[in-house]
């Protein structure tokens, strides 16, 4: 989502771009296969400083409009409605903390929109956070284990959708050069200043002398910032997580998040797609070594499978429509997740629950981002673009 985001906001500028790819297509990975939760930080009440929050909240509050000049169309249909954030019995964070952070939440939001005039988002960000009635919280959920609900106002998109879009804008754009299927084993610079790009694999070589390059991997990339030198922030993690994708029109599932800890959420769409997770069958892999441990997170048929049953017999007990879900019709696909924090997400002390640490190193011509999360993409990639131009 960074690169493809970033080369288009070159492309625009009238920049002409390299964009390398390591897959046979772009946006085959983590940044089309993921809930599209646009955050503004309510899933991160385990960071009661509010840090969190007050990172993602511009990239959150941008998103829509950055997206949709982008691709030309509003992101409004994709999106969906505002969440319903449940806190489980075994939530880090407890019933009265979660609710006072909403409280704070509210505030921080009002006050984001009064700074940047814009109360836009997916939907109005001004809005309170209202406590689900005790009969409406047993509407949300069936389970026991849901103690409290809270309606919020955030969003999530289709990101498959946004994909395909984002897709055919960059095959379209002249000023685009796309090479596919080509993998990034490091960067070197030349004595001139200029930065050759060298690629393993099939198509082994350099693409040569460029002015800029900018590194918006999310696999890999702090392996690619090696090769100049460059070490990531400790301690960091890779995570490969995988989830349940589909279409499922009329089914009765609402978007709701099972906060906050290792649990799941459900997204549908207003393009009738669907999404589902559940952490503890989702995550595949995970490492803290520079390079993330892929052999460990191959989808075999057989994996697939496990993850495919075992999100929606855990999802269905909280709520049961999920168990009506055809499931010849639905998909497991993941992608790699690069963070600054380690641990359990079932730790309140993890740093995994605090995510402001995300950052960018400039270094003569070499830029290399961490995108933290596919809301902050569209923005972080015109502040690229604006370093780029005014160079």
């Amino acid at each position: 989502m960074l690169g493809a985001c970033t080369a288009l906001e070159l492309a625009r500028r009238g920049r002409r771009v390299t964009l390398v790819e390591g897959a046979a297509d772009v946006l085959e990975g983590a940044s089309r296969w993921n809930e599209g939760k646009i955050h503004l930080g309510f899933l991160y009440a385990g960071d009661q400083t509010l840090n969190t929050a007050t990172r993602l909240i511009p990239g959150g509050l941008a998103f829509a409009d950055l997206v949709a000049q982008l691709i030309g169309r509003s992101v409004d249909g994709l999106s969906t409605e505002d969440d319903v954030f449940l806190v489980h019995r075994d939530s880090v964070v407890d019933v009265h903390t979660y609710a006072a952070y909403a409280d704070r939440m509210t505030a921080l939001l009002r006050h984001a929109a009064a700074r940047h005039r814009t109360s836009r988002y997916l939907t109005d960000v001004t809005a309170p956070v209202h406590r689900l009635s005790s009969s409406a919280l047993a509407a949300a959920a069936a389970s026991d284990d849901v103690v409290a609900g809270f309606r919020v106002p955030e969003r999530s998109v289709s990101t498959v959708a946004i994909a395909d879009l984002l897709r055919q804008v960059i095959v379209d754009e002249p000023k685009i050069e796309l090479h596919l299927g080509t993998w990034i084993t490091g960067v070197r610079r030349r004595d001139d200043g200029r930065l050759d790009v060298v690629t393993g694999g099939a198509n082994a070589g350099a693409l040569a002398e460029f002015d800029v390059v900018v590194n918006a991997l999310w696999e890999g990339r702090p392996a690619v910032d090696a090769t100049l030198g460059i070490a990531p922030p400790a301690p960091w993690s890779h995570r490969f997580r995988a989830g349940v994708f589909g279409h499922a029109a009329d089914t009765a599932l609402e978007s709701a998040v099972l906060c906050t800890g290792p649990f799941g959420d459900v997204k549908r769409y207003r393009d009738g797609r669907v999404y589902l997770s559940w952490y503890n069958c989702g995550l595949l892999a995970e490492g803290t070594e520079i390079e993330p441990p892929r052999r460990a997170a191959t989808l075999t048929p057989e994996r697939s499978a496990r993850v495919l049953h075992g999100t929606l017999d855990a999802l269905s007990t909280f709520f049961p429509a999920a168990a009506g879900l055809p499931r010849d019709t639905l998909e497991v696909r993941g992608g790699w997740v690069y963070a600054i924090g380690q641990g359990s997400l079932a730790d309140r002390t993890s740093t995994l629950h605090q995510r402001d640490k995300f950052n960018m190193t400039i270094d003569h011509g070499y830029i290399s981002v961490d995108t933290a999360k596919y809301s902050v993409a569209p923005w972080l990639a015109a502040r690229i673009a604006r370093i780029v131009a005014d160079s």
